[in-house]
């Protein structure tokens, strides 16, 4: 499998120029260790790849490949490993210098390098799910939905709603260190 997409060789070669293959994908979660976020990536690519074919949904595998594989480039630079961590859980700490944002500062690294499709789009954008987009209104005592865009992406594209599942089911499985 691979895709042909102009100007992948590019991203490859900034992706190995990169810490991509040995940067944790989180701190003191998820794939903390060594790896964790091609780790990461990788494992959210194959369950996304699955459930596309289990449930039908027809999405060519370019746009699973360039989406689930890239989606956390964003973290690219975002951790730095801390020598003599008293645990693994305090082994890394955050990049101060590290430019802002997540889905969004992976879509501009990734559009650096190649054009996406907006389906590619919108499964980088909302895979981090309702976690970006909810906010609690005290006055009713319940949470709501900032903007009706993610929602509309889920309903029209229905792999975006399957991307953040998948990403949030391998999140579940990485244990901190593993």
């Amino acid at each position: 499998m691979g895709t042909r997409r102009d100007g992948i060789g590019k991203l490859v070669e900034y992706l190995e120029a990169s810490d991509f293959f040995i940067a944790p994908a989180s701190m003191r979660y998820h794939g903390c260790h060594v790896g964790g976020l091609a780790k990461h990536s990788f494992n959210v690519y194959e369950r996304l790849l699955g459930y596309n074919a289990l449930l039908g949904l027809g999405i060519e595998d370019e746009h699973i490949i360039i989406a689930a594989l890239l989606h956390d480039v964003c973290k690219i630079g975002a951790y730095v490993k801390r020598e003599g961590g008293l645990s693994k859980e305090d082994s890394w700490y955050w990049n101060r210098a590290q430019p802002k944002g997540h889905a969004l500062l992976s879509l501009v690294r990734i559009a650096e390098h190649i054009k996406l499709l907006e389906t590619e789009v919108w499964m980088v954008q909302y895979h981090m799910g309702v976690y970006g987009l909810m906010e609690f209104d005290p006055m009713k005592g319940e949470y709501t939905l900032r903007n009706k865009a993610m929602a509309y992406a889920w309903h029209h594209r229905p792999i975006v709603k399957v991307m953040y599942f998948c990403d949030e089911l391998v999140t579940l499985g990485e244990k901190p260190g593993v």
